[in-house]
């Protein structure tokens, strides 16, 4: 039976709570078939009010005898007669329900915000989770769905956006699904060629200065050489933290990995400046304290895993991922040999990489991609896989200099920004 709760909305204006009551909305999702519609508080002036409900999906979209499973979604209402933004969530979506949470498009646009929170995700997971219906092909069904449903209320244009896996997520959703937004802004998203893409080390090779890149390479090295102290130090932090490394082979081999990773980690978060780098053979503490504000501790956690499994299965099956470069670190590795990430599948899952749907997905972005706005950082490792967006569109791509994977519009300066701004209001009528 459906669950509609009564809506209370709190902001605070002098320090006076007020209370708004609306079952327009309501009532409105209710007859679209949404269910557990629960509403949000929320401290937003922009937002009359918020909702985080459940709708019914289908484990198979080409099935419709089909296993079925709750997929939960969000929704932050302006009006009915302003724009939607939708965001194409890669993960879980928990922080929907932050109070003060906003999507800088929706912002910029003085949009609704719907967020669609990934299957296999959050509160989001089929019980019994059917692996080989975790497929591109359903996740974008899934959006379609939604917004097939919103848009009877929400009648105007439609923005999709998502971060990372959620830009993976948006561009995929305008391949499966081209009518469905007027534009999209993928964030900081990869379009990967094989599950080990050697794009990867050419952009290693070549980013920022050759002193910066020996200087990585360097302390790699001496994270390897001088392993009696940096893998105890790791094996310390790891345990008080609780974290476990049976899936991957084991402790020692878990600090090899992490040492690889920060070739990848450093360029893709990009911590501290180079010039803030420890140089290699210096103080312990310095040069750990560099290797884990990058690599972290839990990338090759057992509970890391656990918790990111669909995205590695998703890597490994469609989306494609990266591996490492050993040339100049072979001497130094006692455990990796051939590095890949297939530990991190399911257990007993052997899964086969589709190695032809992102060849598709390219040749669609760059001859019929229109109204797609692409935002990279330049140090960003995720950027040597970035969508080239050809000439036959007028797909746009911003790339903010020594930017990292936590690239905004907003760290743009004011004019780059507001032509990102006016192309979206352009290519929405807006």
């Amino acid at each position: 039976m459906v669950k509609v709760l009564r809506f209370v909305f709190f902001f605070s204006v002098f320090g006076i709570m007020h209370t708004i009551h609306s079952h327009n909305l309501e009532s409105k999702l209710d007859k679209l078939g949404f269910i557990h519609i629960t509403p949000i508080a929320i401290e937003n002036n922009r937002y009359a009010e918020a909702y985080e409900l459940f709708i019914n999906q289908p484990l198979n979209h080409n099935d419709s005898l089909s296993q079925q499973f709750s997929q939960r979604v969000f929704v932050r209402h302006r009006g009915f007669d302003r724009p939607t933004v939708i965001v194409t969530e890669g993960y879980a979506a928990g922080y929907a329900l932050y109070p003060k949470y906003d999507d800088e498009i929706a912002g910029y646009l003085d949009a609704n915000l719907v967020v669609v929170e990934h299957r296999f995700f959050g509160k989001s997971v089929p019980e019994p989770k059917v692996w080989e219906q975790l497929t591109l092909e359903n996740a974008t069904a899934d959006l379609h769905h939604i917004t097939r449903l919103l848009k009877s209320i929400y009648s105007k244009s439609w923005i999709s956006t998502g971060i990372s896996k959620g830009g993976q997520t948006a561009i995929y959703y305008r391949f499966f699904y081209p009518d469905d937004v007027q534009a999209s802004l993928p964030y900081v998203a990869p379009l990967n060629f094989s599950v080990a893409d050697k794009r990867v080390f050419h952009f290693q090779d070549t980013v920022a200065t050759q002193e910066c890149r020996n200087n990585v390479k360097a302390l790699q090295r001496d994270l390897l050489t001088r392993r009696d102290i940096f893998e105890k130090m790791f094996a310390d932090s790891t345990a008080s933290r609780k974290l476990t490394f049976r899936k991957v082979g084991g402790l020692e081999k878990a600090f090899e990995y992490n040492v690889l990773e920060f070739g990848f980690a450093y360029w893709q978060w990009y911590p501290v400046d180079c010039v803030d780098l420890p140089y290699a053979g210096g103080d312990p503490d310095e040069v750990f304290n560099a290797f884990v504000s990058a690599a972290g501790y839990d990338f090759f956690a057992d509970q890391s895993i656990a918790d990111f499994e669909p995205f590695f299965y998703q890597a490994l099956t469609q989306m494609g991922f990266y591996s490492y470069n050993t040339t100049d670190f072979h001497d130094l590795l006692h455990y990796v040999k051939n590095p890949n990430f297939n530990h991190t599948l399911p257990n007993g899952m052997v899964v086969k990489y589709d190695k032809m749907l992102n060849k598709k997905v390219n040749r669609w972005l760059r001859k019929k991609g229109n109204n797609m706005l692409y935002v990279y950082g330049a140090y960003d490792a995720w950027a040597s896989t970035a969508v080239q967006t050809g000439k036959r569109t007028n797909a746009r791509k911003f790339v903010l200099v020594g930017g990292s994977h936590g690239t905004r519009l907003r760290n743009f300066d004011e004019k780059r920004r507001n032509e990102a701004i006016s192309l979206l209001k352009a290519w929405t009528n807006e």
